[in-house]
């Protein structure tokens, strides 16, 4: 069994759907595909995607990302809408709950980002008006804090495991997974991009790696003891000039053994 990541893949671009179809229908039979969100908006996007995927891989694992929930007609808030995902996932076999494989568990982690990421804002920042979120993410007037919310969702699961864990976000959980903010194109961006709370919860199941999302920039690094991995499909134009694998390999038991 083989264990791959992808992320942001947003196949509401053709170019991103054709590299998912193109994936072997014969070559993953055996394995495992780790989805750190960003499908698309459309629910029947949504379902059309995972259910491509799902046909191509032994087990799917996946946790909606930003994109997901947001509300462009639909007559509910993001809450209901997320949670439709969660129940149509249950009806096409693809899992938003942990899991035990043969050599791990596997815990996808709901998310979302809290502006305490940030730390060291900078008074000059990029203003974060055009931030799509505020205006197509609907929320519950009785939730103080999304962040908080999302991470309530993972707390039955949060607590030590027999076999080594991969977990996974769509969010960022630590900010040294962003570059420093002189790099940054979108200077503002650490406001909306990750929770450190998160990263309370991967180290408390004792995670080996962490798979995420939603920046697009891809990583593979090690921060006191977890492999974080980021391999974004992301945008077609952010492929350009740079090699972008549709999948990543990140575990394989032949490599282990």
């Amino acid at each position: 069994m083989r264990i791959f990541a992808t992320s942001d893949l947003h196949t509401d671009f053709r170019d991103n759907w054709l590299l998912l179809k193109g994936l072997s229908s014969t070559l993953y039979q055996n394995d495992v595909l780790i989805v750190a969100g960003d499908i698309g908006h459309n629910i029947d996007l949504i379902k059309n995607t995972l259910e491509l995927l799902r046909a191509k891989f032994k087990f799917l694992f996946y946790v909606p990302g930003n994109h997901e929930l947001w509300i462009r007609g639909e007559g509910h808030h993001s809450l209901d809408k997320f949670f439709t995902i969660i129940e149509l996932c249950k009806h096409i076999d693809v899992n938003t709950s942990p899991l035990e494989l043969e050599n791990f568990v596997i815990i996808p982690l709901f998310s979302w980002y809290e502006k305490e990421f940030d730390i060291d804002e900078d008074p000059n920042l990029d203003r974060l008006d055009s931030w799509s979120d505020f205006y197509f993410c609907k929320w519950p007037e009785n939730i103080n804090s999304i962040a908080n919310y999302f991470l309530s969702l993972n707390q039955k699961y949060i607590k030590p495991y027999s076999k080594k864990v991969i977990s996974f976000s769509h969010f960022l959980p630590r900010r040294e997974l962003l570059p420093s903010r002189e790099w940054l194109r979108f200077k503002a961006l650490p406001q909306v991009a990750g929770s450190i709370h998160l990263d309370k919860q991967i180290r408390a199941v004792n995670s080996t790696i962490h798979i995420f999302g939603h920046s697009h920039m891809n990583w593979d690094v090690t921060i006191k003891g977890i492999r974080y991995i980021q391999n974004a499909l992301s945008y077609p134009r952010e492929r350009i000039n740079r090699e972008k694998p549709t999948i990543k390999l990140i575990w394989s038991d032949e490599i282990e053994g």
